[in-house]
């Protein structure tokens, strides 16, 4: 079972300034003036959140205890606070993260070793970069700043097509290709490619049944998607887990660690292990920013 001494001693959240590359120079990149509105709506949010409407309060408790029974009852109003909070920032992040200008957001966003991805573009490697529901993912719509692959993100459209459609610019603007979900294993394995590519999967997903892999995550037994495994088999690309730091508000590191060179002769399951070992060291750094209220394990057994 983990044991989760955060949830005991409150995360001191750093307060640094964040680059985009850690090998650039640093500069004095001046806080934009507004961000002070979005912490003003992020904690208008909080409010709402958890004390008008208690969204979603029950799922979060009960996957908070399944994960961490060690937990005495005395911690959990703090505990789901602390999701709460950043579940508010998360969802203003994707605003302003969309109305910085280019130049700010280094203050935001930092790639600590962006090095690893610029060795495997020059070996003409593409990537399997296996992203999770945690910190935020939208921040990884920054990545063609940083680096010379096309990246490829898969999507779900929203039902109304006029805010699907302002969606889809807004996180496009930083030049990442999204593909529909329906169309993502077709466009993935049968397109022909010339310049290196990232494929950029959020792989902690609820499988949808009857397919169902189980792993060892979080001290039961958890049924997960195995699309990714499979991806990175068939196409033999490198495969890249990202981990993730929420350095302060707003602000949010990224780590890229190689998880495989080459994604054939690889044990069915061996990938999906490695990925929820690694998820489950990112979570128990900082529990609070990974997606509590998501019904993860929604329609299975847990053990």
């Amino acid at each position: 079972m983990p044991v989760c001494t955060s949830f005991f001693e409150p995360v001191k959240v750093q307060s640094m300034a964040i680059s985009s590359d850690s090998h650039a120079e640093k500069t004095n990149v001046n806080k934009p003036l507004r961000i002070w509105v979005y912490k003003a709506f992020s904690e208008i949010l909080f409010i709402f959140l958890s004390k008008i409407v208690g969204y979603r309060k029950d799922v979060i408790l009960q996957n908070f205890r399944n994960s961490f029974p060690e937990i005495p009852k005395s911690k959990e109003a703090g505990l789901v606070n602390s999701y709460y909070r950043h579940l508010s920032d998360l969802l203003v992040e994707l605003f302003l993260l969309n109305n910085l200008k280019t130049k700010e957001i280094s203050h935001f966003v930092r790639y600590e070793n962006i090095q690893l991805l610029t060795r495997l573009y020059r070996s003409g490697k593409d990537i399997l970069l296996l992203a999770s529901h945690y910190g935020n993912w939208e921040y990884l719509l920054t990545l063609p700043l940083v680096t010379d692959y096309e990246v490829i993100a898969v999507y779900s459209p929203i039902s109304n097509a006029a805010i699907d459609q302002c969606m889809l610019r807004l996180r496009s603007r930083f030049g990442v290709r999204l593909v529909k979900k329906s169309d993502w294993y077709r466009t993935v394995l049968k397109e022909n490619y010339g310049k290196p590519r990232i494929y950029v999967m959020i792989a902690d997903q609820r499988p949808v049944p009857p397919y169902k892999n189980p792993v060892h995550f979080l001290g039961k037994t958890t049924f997960v998607q195995a699309g990714c495994e499979r991806i990175g088999q068939k196409l033999n690309c490198a495969i890249v887990y990202t981990d993730v730091e929420k350095m302060a508000r707003h602000r949010y590191k990224f780590k890229f660690k190689l998880m495989r060179d080459s994604g054939t002769e690889i044990r069915s399951g061996e990938i999906l292990e490695a990925y929820y070992r690694e998820l489950e060291k990112t979570i128990l750094r900082n529990p609070s920013c990974w997606l509590w209220s998501h019904n993860r394990w929604k329609n299975h057994e847990a053990t």
